[in-house]
């Protein structure tokens, strides 16, 4: 759609180029007294030809055609602003998708764990080495993590059907496991940049910015626009009269000038002049605003960093369930401890993978306020 605007401005922009075309006029005679004929065809009935071309002056051409040139490079920057901001929204997905994925991937640990502890926990109880309850509790823990590991599938169905829906793929391809960038070349999100001049906060030349200027410049030359159709409207003519009254074959040429006394275009110049100071504040404003979310997508980005690198520091991040199933196994500890263990450990794995979920979609943020890829997710 974006790009359809983009043809539409430039085939308006073509139609600017074009002259306008000269004006034929024939006029015949109907009753020549001479020889009294009607519509006398023959050379001594009069014929009058005249042509016509407008020729515009003090602009009224220029300033149409700059106009319109200023409408095609806002719509090619509002497309350039439209691809890259559906770039970030499929970035925002894809690391959304990915993020599940490995949420659902915690809970395929802890359910391999628990049904390999049932398979030891039922023989032990076929043997009568072990309460039936025990296994009952593993069974139940069982239950409770597969219910849990369902609602993230959930999430990640809708989240892959809609990025199938955004690739416009069709409906037999689905999309299967991926990986995704940072998450394992840069797990912490250590080489996003710590520190950024206040310099780099400019957002001047984002595409959206880019076609408000655009705009503000159409603005101003239709003003001028409007201003040079305030001028006479200037015609020349050229005239031939097949035995006209003044002489024989008369042939003539002149010119025609309206005379601006009734009607000198101030209502549209008035409206247009206003217009011009509307799209500039409009422009000034929305500079202003990108200033400000750069701003704070920065300070988020720098927080959610922070966060991670606090919760990949806890003393269960690079723990394993395995090591709780063998202390288990060799009852070193008790089956509520057990529990414990797996719990603390899958919210710890959780909330580390939700903070690089948040530090990906803050890049992502930023990137989007910057209007250019100032870090890198490819």
């Amino acid at each position: 759609m974006a790009q359809l605007e983009v043809e539409a401005a430039e085939a308006l922009l073509l139609q600017e180029k074009k002259w306008d075309n000269p004006e034929v006029s024939l006029l015949y005679n109907v009753y020549n007294p001479i020889t009294g004929k009607y519509f006398d065809a023959s050379s001594e009935g009069e014929t009058d030809i005249e042509i016509g071309q407008s020729i515009p002056i003090g602009g009224q051409r220029k300033e149409r055609i700059r106009k319109q040139e200023a409408t095609v490079n806002a719509a090619t920057s509002q497309q350039e602003w439209t691809n890259y901001q559906t770039r970030m929204d499929l970035h925002r997905l894809m690391a959304e998708v990915y993020y599940l994925q490995e949420k659902a991937a915690v809970f395929d640990t802890e359910i391999h764990s628990v049904e390999r502890i049932l398979t030891a926990y039922r023989r032990q109880a076929e043997q009568g080495n072990l309460s039936h309850m025990d296994v009952a509790r593993v069974e139940a823990l069982k239950l409770r993590l597969v219910g849990e590991q369902n609602g993230f599938l959930g999430q990640l169905f809708e989240r892959k059907n809609d990025l199938r829906l955004m690739l416009c793929l069709d409906e037999t391809i689905f999309v299967v496991k991926f990986s995704y960038p940072l998450s394992d070349d840069h797990p912490s999100g250590s080489h996003f940049p710590s520190q950024l001049p206040l310099s780099d906060f400019s957002v001047s030349s984002r595409p959206d910015l880019m076609a408000l200027q655009s705009l503000a410049q159409a603005a101003e030359h239709d003003l001028k626009l409007q201003k040079a159709n305030a001028l006479p409207q200037l015609g020349l003519k050229a005239e031939y009269d097949k035995n006209g009254n003044i002489c024989h074959n008369f042939f003539g040429i002149g010119a025609t000038l309206t005379l601006p006394l009734l009607d000198r275009n101030q209502g549209n110049i008035k409206q247009s002049k206003v217009e011009c100071e509307r799209i500039q504040i409009e422009a000034e404003i929305a500079q202003r605003q990108a200033n400000a979310e750069t701003r704070l997508r920065y300070e988020n980005l720098m927080r959610q960093q922070a966060l991670l690198e606090e919760a990949q520091g806890m003393s269960l991040a690079d723990w394993s369930p395995e090591t709780a199933e063998k202390q288990l196994l060799n009852r070193n500890i008790s089956m509520l401890e057990f529990i414990d263990l797996y719990d603390a450990w899958r919210e710890t794995q959780l909330l580390i993978i939700e903070a690089r979920n948040r530090l990906m979609q803050a890049a992502i943020n930023l990137n989007e306020a910057f209007g250019k890829e100032i870090i890198s997710i490819k």
